[in-house]
C-alpha cells in the first residue's frame, strides 16, 4: 500500500488550512509559511485541503470539456480575435478568488470571493460573471463569519451548467475539529440563485477535494476524505447525478490513506477516473493510476520517468473522454506526457526553452479542449519570455500556440493555478493578474 505524505491529525489538516488561507489574503506570506509544518513547505500538497503553500505552485483540477453549443449564444460569432490575452475580472468585493469555472457551452461563468474585513471577520461570496465581457452579473450568495471559520468555496461546473459550491461550517478549538458543510447547487449558473442542495451521505466531518471536470455527461466524480477514529484521512470518490442529486456509487480508496497529493480526472466515455501517484527525485516512475468507476477496480501504469532526477510528481492531468488520451505535467524535468489510457503508452515532450532538470520552469495545469483535441498547459515561471505562458498542444505532442504576457500571482496562491475554457468560443480564464482578479485569453 502506497501511502503519501501524511497530517499529523485531522485537526491539523483543518487548523493549518484555515490559519494559511487567511494569512494568504492579507499578504502575510512570512506568517503563513511559519504556521504550517516544515513538511508542507517542502512537499508543495496541492490543493487548499491540505493547506498548499507552494511558491512554484499550480494545479488544475483536471478539466473535461464539452462541445455543443448553438451559434445563437456564441457573442463572438464572425468575429476574429487574436491569439493573446483579453479583459481582466476583478471579485465584486474585493476579495481572493479560490475557486472558479465557466459554462463550456455557454457564456456565464462563477466564482467565489473571500475578503477579511476590518473587524477581523471573514466575508464570501458566490458571485456570477459573462465570461466574454469580464464583468460580474450577480453576488449570489454572502456568508459573514465572525469566526473565519465558515466560507463558500466554489468547486466548478458540472453536467448541464450545474455550479457546485462548498459552504464549509467548520469550527476549530482545542485541537477538535467540528465539520458538518453544505454543498449548494446553481442549476443552473445562468439562472444566479441557489436552487438546491447535493446531499452527501454522512457528511458531518467529511472533506470535500475535488470535483472532476465533466461538462459533457449528467454523471460527475466528487473526491472526499472521510477521517477513521485514528484521525487518518480515507479518499472516497462519489459518483453523482447532480442534477437529480443521486449518489450511483462510492468507492473507498484505502490504499490513498493520508496522501493529500492526489489529483483528479473523469473519462466520461469509459466511466473511469484517473488519479496519481508521486514519485520523488531520483525515484522510480511516477505512476497514474484508473479507477473503474462501476466495480471500483483500479489499474495502473508507470509514467515517463525522463531527465537527470527523473519525472518527480505529476503537476496536472486532464483526459479527452473522445479520444481517451490523458495529458499530464511533471515538477523535476519540465515535461508534458501523453498517454493511451487504454493501455498506457504514450509520447512526452519537453515544454519549450527549457531542458530536462528546470523544475522551476515545470509545467502545472492541464485542461483539455476536446472540440479541437488540445491540451493548454499553465507555466507559472515562463520559459519563452515574460512572467507566465500557456502553451497550447495537439494530442501528438506538437506546440501548436505559445501565449506570453500572463502574471499568475504564484507565491499568494494557496490552492494553484486553474485554467478553464469554453472550446467553442476559444476563450479562457486563468489566475492574475491579482490573487482577486482573473486574466481572458484567447487561444
Amino acid at each position: 500500500m502506497w501511502k503519501g505524505d501524511t497530517l499529523q491529525s485531522e485537526s491539523q489538516a483543518h487548523m493549518c488550512l484555515r490559519k494559511c488561507r487567511r494569512m494568504f489574503m492579507t499578504q502575510q506570506i512570512q506568517s503563513a509559511l511559519a504556521a504550517c509544518s516544515y513538511r508542507f513547505q517542502t512537499k508543495n500538497l496541492t490543493t487548499f485541503a491540505a493547506a498548499t503553500l507552494v511558491f512554484i505552485a499550480a494545479i488544475s483540477g483536471a478539466r473535461l470539456a464539452s462541445a455543443q453549443t448553438e451559434s445563437s449564444r456564441n457573442p463572438f460569432e464572425g468575429k476574429h480575435h487574436k491569439v493573446g490575452l483579453g479583459k481582466v475580472l476583478t471579485s465584486a468585493h474585493g476579495g481572493q478568488i479560490f475557486g472558479f469555472d465557466v459554462d463550456e457551452n455557454g457564456t456565464d461563468g462563477i466564482i467565489d470571493d473571500a475578503v477579511t474585513l476590518s473587524s477581523g471577520a471573514l466575508e464570501s461570496s458566490i458571485e456570477t460573471f459573462d465570461i466574454t465581457t469580464g464583468k460580474i452579473t450577480k453576488v449570489v450568495k454572502t456568508v459573514v463569519s465572525q469566526s473565519g471559520d465558515d466560507e463558500l468555496v466554489t468547486f466548478g461546473i458540472g453536467g448541464t451548467d450545474i455550479g457546485f459550491v462548498d459552504d464549509e461550517r467548520v469550527h476549530i478549538g482545542n485541537g477538535r475539529v467540528t465539520r458538518n458543510d453544505i454543498f449548494d447547487l446553481l442549476n443552473p449558473v445562468s439562472g444566479e440563485k441557489i436552487t438546491g442542495q447535493w446531499t452527501l451521505p454522512h457528511s458531518k466531518g467529511a472533506l470535500l477535494w475535488a470535483l472532476a471536470q465533466n461538462q459533457t455527461t449528467t454523471t460527475q466524480v466528487a473526491m472526499v476524505y472521510r477521517f477513521d477514529a485514528n484521525s487518518n484521512a480515507i479518499p472516497w470518490l462519489y459518483v453523482t447525478d447532480l442534477a437529480t442529486n443521486q449518489i450511483l456509487n462510492s468507492i473507498r480508496l484505502s490504499q490513498f490513506e493520508d496522501d493529500y497529493l492526489l489529483l483528479l480526472a473523469q473519462d466520461s466515455a469509459t466511466d473511469e477516473a484517473v488519479t496519481n501517484i508521486d514519485s520523488s527525485p531520483g525515484g522510480p516512475p511516477p505512476v497514474n493510476v484508473v479507477v473503474n468507476l462501476k466495480t471500483g477496480k483500479l489499474r495502473e501504469f508507470n509514467g515517463f520517468n525522463n531527465g537527470f532526477y527523473g519525472a518527480g510528481a505529476i503537476n496536472g492531468l486532464a483526459v479527452d473522454s473522445a479520444t481517451g488520451i490523458l495529458c499530464t505535467t511533471t515538477s523535476l524535468n519540465a515535461q508534458v506526457e501523453f498517454y493511451k489510457l487504454s493501455d498506457g503508452s504514450g509520447i512526452w515532450a519537453q515544454l519549450p526553452g527549457t531542458g530536462d532538470t528546470d523544475e522551476l520552469n515545470a509545467g502545472w495545469p492541464v485542461t483539455n479542449d476536446p472540440l479541437h483535441h488540445l491540451f493548454l498547459i499553465g507555466q507559472p515561471y515562463s520559459s519563452t519570455g515574460g512572467s507566465s505562458a500557456i502553451y497550447v498542444y495537439d494530442e501528438k505532442g506538437n506546440l501548436k500556440e505559445t501565449i506570453n504576457g500572463f502574471n499568475f500571482p504564484n507565491e499568494f496562491l494557496v490552492v494553484g493555478v486553474r485554467i478553464v475554457i469554453n472550446p467553442n468560443l476559444r476563450v479562457g480564464w486563468v489566475n492574475g493578474p491579482n490573487v482577486n482578479q482573473l486574466q481572458q485569453f484567447f487561444y
